[in-house]
């Protein structure tokens, strides 16, 4: 019997790697076998998750990327097949959010957040789905949000930019589903993350905002409507990551899958 999962010789291309969340995924895939380019704007933290994956005996790469450019992510994808000669496995894990109320959300901040959520996203789809027709399929995963299928007060922006992905990753699983790419995507709840991570963000997520809610007010209104009560860790996106980029989920494509603490089950 083959071992579950198991990702042995794939290579995956991590965009957004420098994240807490992208960092986990990156160190799940090359745990269950992959070799790993991660892919950021910034290098930020990623010598410690190189050193990690190295130590697991996988390959692993830092290359530098401006989602918002799409030469930028064509030159990357060109770079990771120069190198390893393929990409069997994509992880599209960039974003950013910022809240205001709608009344008054700044339209750069808008702008901004659609680039890199929405724009950046389907330019690594487009790069890498090229190559993974001509070398004959491969595994795409995008993160979404609960807030693709729920609405949360005072971030428009970032709701509607992950409410499009979710339909950008089941367009493109039913497009792309006869050149055998999956496409499937992750829906967070709230994890323990510098974005994630409401309360200690205040006045950096609500700059510029007239309408600033106390850490108690924060908490009632987003981790609170948690079934589990809680924050995400990193490390629990990795299963879900790990089984999308398997065989064993060749079945499955154009699939939203809920890491939520239940909250899209109320």
């Amino acid at each position: 019997m083959t071992t579950l999962f198991d990702l042995t010789g794939k290579v995956a291309l991590v965009i957004g790697a420098a994240g807490m969340l992208g960092e986990a995924q990156a160190i799940g895939l090359a745990s269950a076998g992959a070799d790993i380019v991660l892919a950021d704007v910034f290098p930020k933290n990623t010598d410690a998750t190189i050193q990690s994956i190295q130590n697991l005996g996988r390959e692993a790469v830092f290359e530098q990327v401006d989602v918002t450019s799409y030469s930028s992510v064509e030159a990357l994808t060109q770079k990771v097949v120069a190198q390893f000669g393929r990409i069997d496995i994509l992880v599209n894990s960039a974003g950013i959010t910022h809240r205001y109320p709608s009344e008054e959300f700044d339209d750069a901040v808008f702008d901004r957040i659609m680039d890199i959520n929405l724009h950046g996203m389907f330019y690594a789809c487009q790069s890498v789905g090229q190559v993974m027709m001509a070398q004959g399929g491969g595994r795409i995963i995008n993160m979404a949000s609960i807030f693709a299928f729920a609405g949360n007060p005072e971030s428009i922006a970032y709701a509607a930019s992950k409410g499009a992905v979710a339909q950008l990753t089941r367009t493109l699983a039913v497009e792309w589903a006869d050149k055998h790419i999956a496409v499937n995507g992750i829906t967070p709840s709230w994890f323990e993350t510098p974005m994630g991570t409401l309360s200690d963000n205040i006045d950096s997520l609500y700059s510029g905002s007239t309408r600033k809610p106390t850490k108690e007010e924060l908490f009632n209104r987003t981790i609170g409507k948690v079934p589990l009560k809680r924050m995400g860790q990193p490390h629990e996106i990795v299963g879900a990551t790990v089984f999308l980029a398997s065989q064993e989920a060749s079945m499955v494509t154009g699939h939203l899958l809920a890491v939520d603490g239940g909250f899209l089950a109320q």
